[in-house]
């Protein structure tokens, strides 16, 4: 189960500091290697000989503890991940605030890969507002929490606080390891949050989306390997880039600005369809009777997106036994590029490349490869687009000389995914929508359902594909939803 994984356990000072032990064992007998690191109050509750005994390895404790060529903390950090059970609310702390003076919390600071972390402490020390804060600053910058257990406490007292079984930590420690890094290396942008239209300075128009559903999706596809771009209507303190857009016109701006050069792109932020015409710069003052309020329709960003071409194109280079001049290799690379871009601005005209005018060609060249297969061959003045299984026109290669070999030099369209949240005729409405919208794939959900939705941490959904085939999730945490939508897609 665990076979070749090496795992790391940091062990800190509390009386659950015992049951690390039997955690050992459950490691060991699945076959994973297991070091140990510990705080210096943490040898007040077990010993290094049985952690070495149980091991099968050096056990540490102090910084430049052995002579190795790598310091301790940098050569620990090696391992597949980091388990720290129990944890304190002392260390807590100081790995959220990057406090680094003992050799657990160096090799916390500098570990790059997943950290479990087990809390253990009194239940007042638990439910107080710094330990809270500390431990959302961790999980926002994707630290793995497994939350204490309710019962008997050292104190003689029960309530939240006792660390979680042995069992539990092992189980969570597989989950973890077993998470597919089916997304390294694509790059995802995903809208979450319902957008606020204003009326005046202290009113808007809105609606009752939270954005969970669109976070839990950026979240998952950045533990599955994604560089994500969220862009939201919130702060997200996530370890991933995040823009905040409130209207639907700075969402709109937000998404085309950042298109280019994406494998994906999830709409999941609920946009407002109207937006008052002529905001009052003034609070609106009450003068009794009505109020009329004129509203203009806003974009529908999903469906100007799904009309831009895809960037499929290639460039037309000679026979690669023919010798070429750099300058005119690049000639060929610029002209091309600038074509391609151009007719991609001229549906977003907002849309830009990072590092301006003469870096294009550099830009699509290096862009990652399409998220399935490769491009084929010339078909014809056709090219296929691998993520959609469609054809698109491509201007390029209609242009090219017969004596001239056709390179593929950039991604195809992203996979384009939308949300539907309807109140009634879901299935139905859902259908006429991806075929208006013409994405790839419509996540829809009832919104007329109380226990699910908008505003509650579960959801339940059907992922309609553009051929009108319907995949059923059934109710789950929106964590596990977007997981299995992620999955059902890119699996």
């Amino acid at each position: 189960m665990l076979e070749n994984k090496n795992i790391l356990i940091g062990i800190t000072g509390g009386i659950a500091a015992y049951k690390i032990c039997n955690l050992i064992r459950l490691y060991k007998k699945a076959g994973a290697n297991v070091r140990v690191v510990l705080t210096p109050n943490a040898l007040n509750f077990v010993t290094k000989l049985t952690l070495q005994t149980l091991s099968g390895n050096e056990v540490y404790v102090d910084n430049f503890e052995i002579d190795e060529y790598k310091p301790e903390h940098i050569a620990l950090t090696e391992s597949d991940i980091f388990v720290i059970a129990p944890a304190s609310a002392n260390t807590i702390g100081k790995i959220a605030n990057g406090i680094c003076d003992n050799l657990l919390l160096s090799t916390a600071c500098a570990f790059s890969k997943p950290i479990l972390i087990a809390p253990a402490m009194n239940e007042n020390m638990w439910k107080n507002s710094f330990v809270q804060e500390n431990l959302k600053k961790l999980e926002n910058n994707g630290y793995y929490i497994i939350e204490p257990e309710t019962g008997f406490l050292a104190c003689g007292t029960n309530g939240v606080g006792r660390m979680k079984e042995p069992e539990d930590i092992f189980e969570k420690t597989v989950e973890i390891l077993s998470e597919k890094q089916t997304l390294r290396g694509k790059k995802f942008l995903i809208t979450a949050g319902g957008t606020r239209e204003k009326i005046d300075p202290v009113r808007y128009i809105t609606n009752s989306s939270s954005g969970k559903m669109g976070l839990a999706l950026a979240d998952c596809a950045f533990k599955m390997g994604a560089e994500v771009t969220l862009i939201s209507t919130f702060k997200a303190e996530k370890p991933y880039k995040n823009i905040i857009a409130l209207t639907a016109l700075e969402m709109e701006k937000a998404v085309k600005e950042n298109l280019l050069g994406k494998d994906c792109v999830i709409m999941a932020a609920a946009v407002s369809d109207y937006r008052v015409e002529n905001v009052s710069e003034q609070k609106m003052k009450k003068k009794g009777g009505e109020v009329t309020l004129k509203l203009v329709e806003n974009p529908d960003i999903l469906q100007e997106i799904c009309k831009v071409p895809p960037l499929c194109h290639s460039v037309s280079f000679p026979p690669q036994g023919e010798q070429r001049s750099q300058a005119l290799n690049e000639r060929i690379e610029q002209e091309a590029a600038r074509e391609q871009l151009s007719s991609v601005q001229s549906l977003t005209p907002s849309l830009t490349l990072p590092g301006g005018e003469g870096t294009c060609a550099n830009f699509m060249r290096n862009t990652l490869p399409p998220l399935r297969g490769k491009c084929p061959e010339d078909k014809g003045g056709y090219q296929e687009n691998p993520i959609t299984s469609k054809f698109s026109s491509n201007p390029l290669l209609e242009k090219t000389q017969p004596t001239l070999h056709s390179s593929p030099i950039t991604p195809c369209a992203p996979l384009i995914i939308g949300f539907c949240a309807e109140s009634e005729n879901l299935i139905e409405n859902a259908k006429v929508k991806i075929q208006k919208k013409g994405c790839d794939y419509l996540i829809a959900n009832d919104i007329s359902r109380k226990d699910i939705g908008f505003n509650t941490d579960e959801n339940e959904v059907y992922i309609v594909d553009k051929n009108l085939n319907i995949k059923h999730i059934e109710k789950d945490t929106k964590q596990n939803i977007a997981k299995h939508i992620l999955e059902e897609i890119f699996e």
